[in-house]
């Protein structure tokens, strides 16, 4: 494994302190006061997903859905499908009656230059939510402290995703996570995203950095529930096992209790 001097080279430090206070206060809070470190992706599979051509059908099955989940769940994951499926003023009917249950965050694994960045994160910012997800592939200058920058002005968050749970990760992305942690530290971003897949990617992010890490892959992708947690992330990104149950609630408690039987 290369040495930290080594990869430091490869990295402009820049951060400038630009952290969101706000945006991390919002989530610690929000997991504190709930007791869970579910974080929902509604991620659906193509048969499922036909049910939701009709937009206003949408929307009232997501808010169904989250109402039922308010007790086990502390924020919501929305990925690229359903932001095309629902449209921004979905997402903000979805934000503005939810915001004070969940945090938002919007995955569109951002992966731009920072002019495009910039205008891509006001519009989701402005549709209500807290924080996004960007590759830190893309690099610190204009790339993502770009974004960044406008994400302090507006007391939102930019997490930074420097490795991913499917198995071409391994190809080229996961080879490289030192580097990406190091680019995304250096340009301010509020946390990290990294696989649950990968223990000991999270393990490595803990001891180098204090900022809160979110780990996709647990249940449909193979990792166990509450591992993420051990290794030390501070919230599990879980979808389609809750979402696909015939019961989402009775799915979410029995998850959460898994999660805290691990850490014992």
């Amino acid at each position: 494994m290369p040495r930290l001097d080594t990869l430091l080279s490869f990295v402009d430090v820049d951060k400038e302190g630009l952290v969101s206070e706000k945006f991390r206060k919002k989530i610690e809070t929000l997991r504190e006061k709930k007791g869970t470190p579910i974080v929902l992706a509604l991620d659906f599979s193509p048969d499922y997903t036909e049910s939701f051509c009709n937009k206003k059908e949408s929307l009232k099955k997501l808010e169904a859905l989250l109402l039922e989940l308010e007790d086990y769940v502390s924020g919501i994951k929305i990925g690229l499908p359903l932001l095309l499926s629902l449209g921004l003023d979905g997402i903000k009917r979805l934000t503005r009656e939810h915001t004070k249950r969940y945090f938002f965050i919007c995955d569109t694994k951002m992966a731009d230059i920072g002019h495009i960045n910039v205008l891509t994160a006001g519009l989701l910012f402005d549709a209500g939510f807290d924080g996004i997800i960007a590759h830190a592939a893309i690099g610190a200058k204009d790339g993502l402290i770009p974004v960044v920058k406008l994400a302090k002005k507006k007391d939102r968050g930019v997490l930074g995703l420097c490795a991913m749970s499917h198995a071409g990760a391994n190809d080229f992305l996961n080879k490289n996570f030192l580097k990406l942690l190091l680019i995304a530290d250096s340009a301010g971003v509020d946390g990290f995203v990294l696989p649950a897949s990968r223990p000991d990617i999270i393990r490595k992010a803990r001891k180098m950095f204090d900022k809160p890490i979110f780990s996709p892959g647990v249940g449909a992708q193979g990792a166990p529930f509450g591992s993420a947690i051990v290794a030390g992330s501070d919230f599990e990104i879980i979808g389609r096992s809750i979402t696909e149950s015939s019961e989402p609630a009775k799915k979410a408690k029995e998850i959460l209790e898994a999660i805290r039987n691990a850490k014992r």
